[in-house]
């Protein structure tokens, strides 16, 4: 986290190739006292010149996307997992699908492009659109095994309706792959193209070329078919064009003209009549100077420029040159794309044709060099260390001293007028039992506690683990509320405990608001009054709640009551500390990190409320001990002739968990964490196992750990694992031990 003061906001809508280049060359040369945010609907970007090669079989995954979330993480920049469903550029806003929206000073729009379905009736209905990539390869997952399963006489149909590179490359890619799966005489390929010349942009030489490929290949090309309308009747799609004929087929890919998406044209940012933001040839917005936009979605007003990723990635070094000169108030460069560029399609096999201008030629020796320019633009993204703040060389005027005259000595609180703004933005549940709260604020809130109910209070405290303020206040929350489920008990009510770093007002005070929105979310979803709190300005962010929680007497659940009979079961996997461990050190995937956050983001309600209809006898949530500590402190409570028989080879993990615990990425933690080992009767037989540190990772917002009779643990399982706990598990068992004619303190077997 950086300690020093923020005064302005960048962010950077989209991953795009021109941004790929923005993030890494701030992080080179950082700009002093400037924020920098992400927001990407993806987690890993694909790059578009390695698609093809992606869907032919011959790269992997991880070959053909840079890892954002790992790139951002790197160069100390913020990543909010979203898409922007609207932009307010008057007032500076972004609004966003699953989260508050976000300000900025400066925004850089680079989110690309999607084919124009809205031309062709029906079209969103039928098939798949070749962008966006992740959705493309989905589709075409599930397409594989259909084709697997089609018994029919007739071949499987595939139409892919476009005449441009991209459903040249997706046909022959596409056919490859298949044919690898040994489905190859099972299926049918058609190219249909409205304009009279198949890749209607290349020379003579190249559409001559491509056209005896696709004819050797047996994929049917028909030219001067516009698209008109697309229905599915059963199982198959009918396609009417423009001459009154209709095509069946069994599948269409989508990889027509460009469009943008709808909310960008109505943002009031100046847009050309296709939706796309106007640019000066500074990459600057036309109407908004504070916005620049690059790639497929800028519409280049000095000259129009074809939707390739070859002029995004050659935008990328002049559009962050120009950003960094904005906001420090220099003059701007102006952007001078090439006259023509080296154009290589693959034709699915290890084969390519290369084309600039009137030149051409094809072969294998193509490919080879398309790989090798592919290969190096990827490792751009992963070999490299950023300078670190200290050292680097700071350009511009120096950012005021923000920090200077806080003290301390005030308590370090947030400005009132920052607060109240704040507080009148958000809307807490009410609770009829708060008497004095955020409705009619005082020194101290008031609370008329239930009658003949037990009063649970309960306390925690993060320091930021993730970038996301709105992220850190929905999961902090949910492992606030945790322990209070944990004893079989209703939250109640709450009060906020929340740092924010340093910064100007606006920083400030959007930052406590992307916090408390979060929180606020999570406590409303839980049905949990805010009631007060306090904020506190400081050197990195940080959050927590006091939370009061009430229980009937009698269905207070405890740690100990263990007996034997009993199973435990264990309701969300482990791997937290690891995982994010790696993530400080830039070794975890960004897709491991993102399925840890949505596994934190599963408030412990729902298992509370599945575990006390099976009769849990006890309980507890798995946090900051780790599983073996939590669990020692279940039979701790219970010296007696028990036996907890945990199954190692059960215990659920995150994805990427394994990978970081076997290369020793652990939570710094883990070393105290480990003393819990004495718990263990056979700790020798297990020491050596690869994943045996997991039993000492610590988790944030974990799992319950809950005792049930054994004869109700499978229905309780599947319950859990219904309602919103697919990795649930069965992980233990508690049974009777010998005795020896003096007391024995109970004991943890891994077995």
């Amino acid at each position: 986290m950086n300690s020093e003061p923020f005064h302005s906001d960048l962010v950077l809508l989209g991953g795009g190739h021109s941004h790929l280049a923005v993030i890494k060359q701030f992080a080179m040369k950082p700009v002093e006292g400037l924020r920098i945010t992400v927001i990407s609907r993806d987690i890993h970007t694909p790059y578009s010149g390695m698609l093809p090669g992606l869907l032919a079989g011959h790269y992997q995954h991880d070959d053909s996307h840079i890892d954002l979330r790992s790139l951002c993480e790197k160069a100390n920049v913020r990543f909010f997992h979203s898409s922007v469903t609207a932009i307010d550029p008057d007032r500076q806003i972004l609004h966003c699908d699953n989260r508050t929206a976000v300000r900025y000073d400066w925004l850089s729009i680079n989110i690309g492009s999607q084919p124009d379905l809205s031309a062709i009736t029906g079209a969103e209905q039928v098939g798949i659109a070749v962008k966006p990539v992740p959705a493309l390869l989905a589709h075409f997952q599930s397409l594989t095994e259909v084709i697997t399963q089609h018994s029919s006489r007739s071949p499987f149909t595939i139409s892919v309706v476009g005449g441009g590179a991209a459903s040249v490359e997706i046909a022959l890619a596409s056919q490859q792959q298949l044919q690898q799966r040994g489905l190859g005489d099972k299926i049918a390929l058609q190219i249909l193209c409205a304009s009279g010349q198949l890749l209607p942009s290349h020379n003579r030489r190249v559409q001559k070329k491509m056209h005896r490929i696709l004819k050797h290949r047996g994929i049917t090309i028909t030219t001067g078919a516009r698209v008109l309308a697309a229905t599915n009747t059963g199982q198959q799609s009918q396609l009417t064009l423009d001459n009154g004929t209709t095509v069946s087929c069994d599948a269409v890919l989508w990889a027509v003209h460009a469009a943008s998406p709808h909310w960008l044209s109505a943002s009031g940012l100046q847009c050309d009549s296709s939706g796309f933001v106007a640019v000066n040839q500074y990459l600057q917005s036309c109407s908004h100077p504070n916005v620049f936009a690059a790639g497929d979605i800028a519409h280049f007003s000095p000259k129009p420029l074809p939707k390739s990723g070859v002029y995004a990635v050659r935008a990328g070094k002049i559009l962050e040159d120009n950003l960094r000169r904005a906001i420090e108030s220099r003059p701007l460069k102006a952007f001078v794309p090439q006259h023509s560029f080296l154009s290589l399609l693959m034709t699915g096999d290890q084969y390519a044709i290369a084309s600039r201008g009137l030149i051409s030629f094809s072969g294998k020796w193509v490919w080879r060099l398309k790989d090798a320019i592919d290969k190096k633009f990827m490792r751009q993204y992963s070999d490299w260390s950023p300078m670190s703040t200290q050292a680097a060389a700071l350009e511009g005027p120096r950012a005021p001293d923000i920090e200077a005259m806080r003290c301390g000595g005030c308590g370090a609180k947030v400005g009132s007028q920052i607060l109240s703004r704040v507080m009148a933005q958000l809307n807490p549940v009410g609770n009829d039992d708060v008497i004095i709260g955020l409705n009619d604020p005082d020194d101290a809130a008031v609370i008329i506690p239930p009658s003949k109910q037990h009063w649970l209070q309960t306390v925690d405290y993060f320091r930021a683990f993730v970038d996301d303020p709105y992220l850190l206040g929905r999961i902090a929350t949910n492992h606030c509320l945790s322990d209070i489920y944990a004893m079989g008990a209703k939250p109640h009510s709450a009060l906020a405990i929340a740092t924010v770093p340093y910064g100007s007002e606006a920083l400030v005070e959007d930052t406590l608001l992307q916090l408390m929105r979060g929180a606020v979310d999570s406590l409303n979803e839980q049905d949990t009054a805010l009631i007060g709190g306090h904020s506190s300005e400081g050197a990195e962010l940080g959050f927590g709640l006091s939370v009061n929680g009430s229980c009937e007497p009698g269905k207070l659940l405890r740690k100990g009551g263990l007996r034997a009979g009993l199973s435990l079961i264990l309701s969300k996997p482990l791997g937290t500390g690891a995982l994010f461990a790696a993530n400080m050190l830039g070794r975890a995937q960004g897709r491991w990190i993102d399925a840890a956050l949505e596994q934190m983001l599963i408030s412990n309600r729902q298992t509370a409320d599945i575990i006390h209809r099976c009769h849990a006898v006890a309980c507890t949530d798995i946090t900051g001990f780790g599983l073996l500590g939590h669990l020692a402190e279940m039979i701790d409570t219970d010296p007696g002739l028990l036996e907890v028989q945990l199954q190692f080879s059960t215990l659920p993990l995150l994805p990427g968990a394994a990978y970081c615990i076997e290369h020793k990425l652990l939570s710094s933690l883990h070393t105290e964490n480990s003393r819990s080992e004495s718990a263990l009767v056979n700790a020798e037989s297990f020491a050596n196992h690869p994943l045996y540190p997991v039993l000492f990772d610590p988790q944030t917002a974990g799992g319950l750990l809950a005792a049930v009779p054994t004869a109700q643990a499978q229905q309780c399982l599947e319950l859990l694992q219904q309602q919103g706990c697919p990795d649930a598990a069965i992980i233990g068992s508690i049974n009777a031990i010998e005795c020896n004619g003096t007391t024995t303190a109970g004991r943890i077997k891994l077995i």
